[in-house]
């Protein structure tokens, strides 16, 4: 049960809290940011491994440190594909299309920049050779599209 304060009470501030409150809070938050960025990090290096162990004939790792980089650079790469897909996005929204047409170019965006990202992992990671580097992309890409329909499903569930 939460302990909710009286209407006259004001919530505590930063400036009110004592030194030892204000380290206790940093600190919990600071944990939680590291314990949320490990859980990012550990999807990622799922859905790594899934594609990776789909295709291992068409990609070669050096070392398993190798899955690491891997999933260490998605974020980074899902950055610079979203450079490239940004305006792509931009320009279909400015034609005020119908709602149906708007979620339609959204998921394809979201698509294209999924695509883009894996292509990027598979190029700039050090020890990950790829012969057909579209192939672990496009899996990716469903992989991704998997995990949204699922999420998505989950949430309709909980409502």
């Amino acid at each position: 049960m939460s302990k909710q304060h009286p209407p006259n009470e004001e919530e505590p501030t930063w400036n009110s809290l004592s030194t030892k409150a204000k380290i206790l809070a940093a600190t919990g938050i600071t944990c939680l940011s590291f314990g949320v960025a490990a859980l990012v990090l550990l999807f990622l290096l799922l859905m790594v491994l899934i594609v990776t162990a789909a295709f291992s004939d068409v990609i070669e790792l050096d070392g398993v440190s190798t899955l690491l980089w891997a999933a260490l650079l998605c974020l980074p790469c899902g950055l610079l594909a979203g450079v490239f897909t940004t305006p792509v996005r931009l320009l279909l929204r400015l034609n005020q299309p119908t709602q149906r047409t708007k979620q339609a170019v959204e998921a394809l965006t979201s698509c294209l920049t999924t695509f883009l990202a894996a292509l990027f992992v598979l190029e700039f990671t050090p020890g990950l050779h790829a012969t057909h580097p579209w192939l672990p992309s496009a899996a990716a890409t469903l992989l991704g599209i998997a995990a949204n329909l699922v999420m998505s499903r989950v949430e309709s569930r909980k409502t």
